[in-house]
């Protein structure tokens, strides 16, 4: 992956760059008659990216362009599919979950005409085991993507360095060949997760990763510096496409 970095003191223009990429992307996608797929991390910088996302689609569907019946064939629809990078293993009532807030971002788009938004939930509990949660979640990804890259990849890293929930030192964050893993003892409660793999969210056109705030500034000199860490898997592992890093931070 060819790597640039942004920064800026700015959350919301570092948001606002990252944002404008992924439409263009999405819009590529559409124009082509295509779905786009897209990867959502979570926390405040992840519902921050999901507001501005819907904001930005909204506006774009209702654009000039998007009006015309060389872009939306008569009977078509433009459809988005919204993955997320990882999940608590909780019911889906559970209101901490990363989908359940990430899905209320999405007010405009979830209203507009001739848009479909399918998005992407982890099992819960309830339904089955964490294995079997993180298998079919594998398996939804391979059927709805066959050999297909994602269009963009939006994580956050975490001050020790994870992203999504690919925590240093834990196996599940190595190379798989499945396209989702299950997490058993994340240090980050809950312990219970599922996260896409490393290998599948590097099979991306994009990758965008967000490293705000002076907590990040250890782990983002490990991999900028000694490339190690989750995010350098994610580099290793991606053949294709490019990776950006969003940060606040100056060297």
């Amino acid at each position: 992956m060819n790597i640039t970095t942004v920064v800026d003191p700015s959350t919301g223009v570092l948001v606002s760059t990252v944002v404008d990429k992924t439409v263009a992307s999405i819009s590529h996608n559409w124009q082509q008659h295509r779905a786009a797929h897209i990867v959502l991390t979570g926390g405040r910088t992840g519902f921050q990216i999901a507001q501005t996302l819907d904001t930005e689609i909204f506006r774009l569907i209702n654009s000039q362009p998007f009006l015309s019946p060389t872009i939306l064939l008569e009977g078509e629809s433009l459809t988005l599919h919204i993955w997320f990078s990882d999940e608590r293993f909780t019911s889906l009532e559970d209101p901490e979950r990363t989908d359940t807030k990430l899905i209320s971002a999405f007010e405009k788009c979830s209203q507009a005409k001739d848009l479909t938004l399918v998005f992407h939930r982890v099992a819960s509990p309830d339904e089955m085991t964490l294995q079997e949660a993180a298998d079919k979640y594998s398996v939804e990804l391979d059927g709805s993507l066959e050999e297909r890259r994602f269009d963009a990849v939006l994580l956050s890293m975490g001050e020790d360095g994870h992203v999504a929930s690919l925590f240093p030192g834990l196996s599940t964050t190595g190379h798989s060949t499945k396209s989702a893993v299950s997490v058993d003892n994340s240090p980050k409660p809950p312990a219970e997760r599922v996260s896409i793999s490393v290998d599948r969210l590097a099979n991306s056109s994009a990758v965008y990763i967000f490293a705000l705030g002076e907590g990040k500034r250890e782990a983002l000199t490990e991999f900028t510096s000694k490339n190690v860490g989750p995010v350098a898997l994610l580099k290793e592992a991606g053949s294709f496409g490019q990776m950006l890093i969003a940060t606040d931070l100056k060297n």
